[in-house]
């Protein structure tokens, strides 16, 4: 009986560098993988900061005294701003685009304020909303996002 020595395959040094080779392009990829996942998290909350700032300004332009929604006073009727389910109603009907809940929507509302610039007596003439974006490190810039009719500011949450 003959023994035939040519036969085809890898050895196992060779499959082991394979392994190897592949361990160390997954330890590049992965840490990378998650901190793009995070800015996309941080991108989508500006994005639907950007609509709200767009609803408000539809909101003040469409109310009888031209201000934005202030915290209960006579421009909401009955509507929050610190609900997001009221809220949602709210700048859905003028143009925004929100999802039924925060955690839906990859934020959660933890501020809302108006004030009175001109002296008037009335808040209502500039708002302030603070968004803190879901499931992303407190360390990273847009974690904690402020959006008022001027713009939007991302932060760092301490």
């Amino acid at each position: 009986m003959m023994i035939n020595r040519n036969e085809k395959g890898f050895t196992l040094i060779e499959l082991m560098i394979v392994v190897a080779i592949i361990g160390i392009l997954a330890a590049i990829a992965v840490p990378n993988f998650v901190q793009y996942r995070n800015r996309s998290r941080v991108a989508a909350a500006v994005g639907t900061c950007e609509s709200i700032r767009g609803a408000m300004a539809a909101y003040a332009a469409d109310s009888v005294s031209n201000l934005f929604p202030n915290d209960g006073g006579a421009d909401w009727v009955d509507i929050d701003p610190t609900d997001w389910t009221t809220l949602t109603a709210a700048l859905n009907s003028n143009g925004a685009a929100l999802k039924d809940s925060s955690a839906a929507q990859g934020m959660e509302m933890t501020a809302y304020d108006t004030w009175d610039l001109d002296g008037d007596g009335t808040d209502g003439d500039d708002y302030y909303f603070q968004f803190s974006t879901l499931g992303v490190p407190d360390g990273l810039t847009g974690a904690l996002i402020e959006v008022r009719s001027s713009g939007i500011q991302r932060f760092t949450r301490t």
